[in-house]
Formats: C-alpha cells, structure tokens, sequence
C-alpha cells in the first residue's frame, strides 16, 4: 500500500497544488499559501502512516521528493498565472508539466531508441537516458529510494532502454532540481507581476 501511494503520490501533489491555487485565485496570498500546503501536508501524513505497513525509513526522502514536485507544479501555475492566463488554464497547464515528467520514458524512449538506431554514441544515449530518468518522479522514487531495477520491469522493458548503459536517479539531487525550479518560477511571477501592474 505505501509504495502504490508513493508511486502516485507526485501526481496527486501535483494536480492538488494546482487545484488548491486556482481555486484561492481571489483570496489573499497566505490563504492561498495555506491552501496548497494543506494538500501537501495532509498527503504526507497519509503518507507517514502508511509507511507503517512497511517501512517508515522511506517515508522521509519520499516526502522531500515529493514536496519539491509540489514546490514546481505551484510554481508553474503561478507563472502562468502572472502572464494573465485563466486559472483554468494555469492549473491545466501545471497537471500536464506534472504528466509530462512522470511519463518521460514514454515520450523520449521512442525518440532515445531511434537515435541510436541512427548510430548516436554510446556516450549520448547514456546522458539522454539518465537525464529522462533524473527528471522523473516516478523512477527517482524506484531506483533512488526503493531499489528497484525499473527499466527491467515488464512495462518498461519492451521500451528497450535497458538493453544501453545508463546513470542511477538521485533522490537528493532530483528533489533540489524540482524545488529550485519552482522557486526560481514563483520568483519569475512576482517579477511579472510587478511588471504588468506598472
């Protein structure tokens, strides 16, 4: 159980965050602050109890990577908040950053697997496959946290990623990476804020 909810829990943080801020767009900032923390906070302590059907060890680098998905999901609904954009939009726009991350194998695997169909070199291919997987919430939290052998399991697989060397996620520096960049998009909005009321 802890582990299925861990797997999901960027996605539900992320769309949570999102949902939270679009609908406090009309409230004063430490509402809407609150707000998005609330959902953050109430799916970590899901997360701490069911951590008890395991192994509570996990729960404390999950919650950090999740967190930082949450950090950059609230800091791309704000940009595009700031750019004027519906809220509808905005939180549309975050959910499907959200997505994209999670399903990067997906989406670049097909690409990855045809470059080097083409004679990319092996030095390539190992970047593009290591930085699919840094930027995935969903591999970090396997490889980084649960050591599990993901591109070995039968989904992933058949995508034929595991057949070429590649790096192992970091937990730590994959965390840093999200909430550095939803710190510097929130810090981008204010920025445009302050510009289109001038």
């Amino acid at each position: 159980m802890f582990r299925t909810l861990a797997y999901l829990s960027p996605l539900i943080v992320g769309f949570g965050v999102a949902a939270a801020l679009a609908l406090t767009s009309e409230r004063p900032p430490k509402r809407r602050a609150l707000a998005a923390g609330g959902v953050a906070g109430a799916l970590l302590l899901l997360l701490l109890l069911s951590s008890f059907t395991e192994s509570p060890k996990f729960w404390g680098p999950s919650a950090l990577l999740v967190l930082s998905v949450g950090l950059l999901s609230a800091g791309v609904y704000l940009v595009c908040e700031a750019a004027r954009a519906p809220r509808e939009l905005s939180q549309i726009v975050a959910s499907l950053v959200v997505c994209g991350l999670m399903s990067t194998l997906f989406w670049l695997g097909p690409i990855i697997r045809a470059s080097a169909d083409e004679g990319a070199s092996g030095t390539a291919i190992y970047n593009r496959i290591s930085l699919a997987m840094d930027v995935n919430p969903f591999f970090v939290m396997g490889y980084s946290i649960f050591d599990t052998d993901m591109l070995h399991l039968p989904l992933f697989y058949r995508m034929g990623m595991a057949d070429f060397q590649h790096g192992v996620p970091s937990w730590g520096a994959s965390s840093a990476g999200f909430a550095l960049a939803g710190a510097a998009l929130a810090g981008l909005s204010f920025g445009l804020r302050r510009l289109t009321k001038r």
